[in-house]
């Protein structure tokens, strides 16, 4: 399985996908304007007792909201030098962007992400990342974060396995160097602002998805070929890196697959498909098999056709970026062991998945579980907006109701005579009524309308009355 990573500047925009075999698994845009991970001098402009949090003012159109359990002793003792309360200057991350009504989630809990390693300059949390299997690597990156961190705190992440030590300490003392500005641009500043912004789009990209599981590189500027060239030289695995003119999202029939991100029902290799509904609360994946009907076995059959539907919500939860809880109503299985083993392939599914998953487990109902964790808004809401005729239902008045409502308002007009026409501007589905309108109303009504099928609202409907002239 070849795993490829497009790099796309078209008019000096940066999208980036993630394939695997030519299907899409991840995709990043420039234009997310994503506030993640940067770090501000804000404002406390209210504390909220009741919630043990406070509201603080970063400069944007909505105060971020920061849980007051996140200034710890040691950050009053190294960054504000006294207690919180409302006015003061306070320091603050962006731990997740705005999403919806809601403002940005803020965190006093400073990190700064390297390629191979976290830095948290106000903890003395060390450790490696879960994904490091091999013994031997865990127990080497283990000692170096030790010898790294002394009074501070550290986590060596995936990408530093069978790294050279010097790459990572290297690493660690430019990350360090950078918390000294931040903290020393803190203590100088007297008004809201910007303190450190997360790199560019390819630069993110670059230290966050140009890692093992990345077979080759696709990009279209010669500038893009020679960073990543320079950033592969220290990676333990090196891509191939391909450098081609032109659209490559087109080349790679990247438009198509994002076109696909509207539809509703996901279809399944053999025959079932995945129907897909997001509320405000949560978001449910209801599973069927539709016409997949070659297992002699039902409990063969349902299993099969689960076990295409993990990996596929799995990939989906990555390319829509879904973040709260989700639900899954997978199809009846007849025992335990049959849920156990599902449980396996998804759990499966998820490890490649950078935001952080919980499998609940399953409900007495058969209903899957589990939350992850996003720290950017849905696919959804950068790539479509709600419609302006259903308001974001899905659904539009019936066309009956529309036409009961057409007859009722003819039937109300008094000195019809008065009109040389009456215009009914109407949606183009309700063409097939007009007879239906007419045998309602008394003849002299009738002779005056004029149907015209112009309207935009195929659940609305208006009226034009044209008097005579004398």
């Amino acid at each position: 399985m070849a795993n490829q990573l497009v790099i796309n500047i078209q008019e000096e925009k940066v999208n980036v996908a993630i394939l695997s075999d030519g299907v899409l698994q991840e995709i990043f845009s420039e234009e997310d304007e994503s506030l993640s991970g940067n770090i501000y001098v804000g404002r406390i402009e209210k504390i909220i007792p009741g919630l043990n949090a406070a509201f603080v003012n970063i400069g944007g159109n909505r105060n971020g909201f920061l849980k007051l359990t996140d200034i710890t002793k040691q950050y009053i003792s190294e960054v504000t030098k006294s207690p919180v309360k409302e006015g003061i200057k306070i320091l603050v991350q962006v731990k997740h962007d705005a999403i919806g009504t809601k403002g940005p989630q803020l965190t006093g809990k400073i990190s700064l992400a390297g390629r191979f390693l976290v830095y948290f300059p106000l903890s003395k949390v060390r450790g490696v990342s879960k994904k490091v299997q091999e013994p031997k690597e865990r127990v080497r990156l283990q000692e170096l974060s030790r010898s790294l961190a002394k009074n501070d705190g550290v986590v060596i992440r995936t990408a530093a396995e069978f790294v050279p030590e010097e790459y990572v300490a290297e690493e660690f003392n430019q990350l360090k160097s950078e918390w000294r500005k931040v903290l020393q641009s803190f203590k100088r500043a007297r008004k809201i602002k910007l303190l450190r912004r997360e790199p560019t789009t390819v630069d993110y990209i670059l230290r966050e998805r140009l890692n093992k599981d990345i077979d080759e590189v696709h990009v279209n500027t010669r500038e893009i070929y020679e960073k990543v060239k320079e950033v592969s030289k220290r990676l333990a695995k090196k891509p191939m890196i391909y450098f081609f003119e032109g659209d490559l999202f087109d080349k790679l029939c990247i438009y198509s697959q994002i076109g696909q991100l509207q539809e509703r029902i996901i279809h399944l290799p053999s025959g079932g498909y995945i129907a897909l509904d997001t509320t405000e609360a949560m978001t449910v994946f209801d599973v069927n098999s539709a016409s997949f009907v070659s297992e002699k076995n039902h409990a063969d059959l349902a299993y099969k056709t689960n076990v295409e539907a993990a990996y596929e919500i799995a990939r989906q939860l990555r390319l829509r970026n879904i973040g709260g809880i989700v639900i899954v109503d997978f199809i009846d299985m007849p025992s335990k062991t049959y849920y156990d083993r599902l449980t396996k392939e998804l759990q499966q599914a998820i490890r490649n998945d950078s935001a952080h998953i919980e499998l609940i487990g399953f409900t007495k109902l058969g209903l899957l579980e589990m939350t992850r964790k996003r720290r950017s808004p849905s696919i959804d809401q950068l790539l479509f907006s709600g419609c302006p005729i259903c308001k974001g239902t899905g659904r539009v008045v019936s066309p009956h109701i529309v036409v009961r409502r057409v007859i009722n308002e003819l039937s109300k007009i008094e000195n019809i005579s008065e009109y040389s026409s009456v215009k009914v501007i109407l949606h183009q589905r309700l063409s097939g009524y007009t007879e239906k309108i007419k045998k309602s109303l008394s003849s002299t009504i009738v002779e005056k309308i004029r149907f015209s099928f112009e309207g935009s609202n195929p659940g609305d409907f208006s009226v034009v009355f044209t008097k005579k002239t004398s």
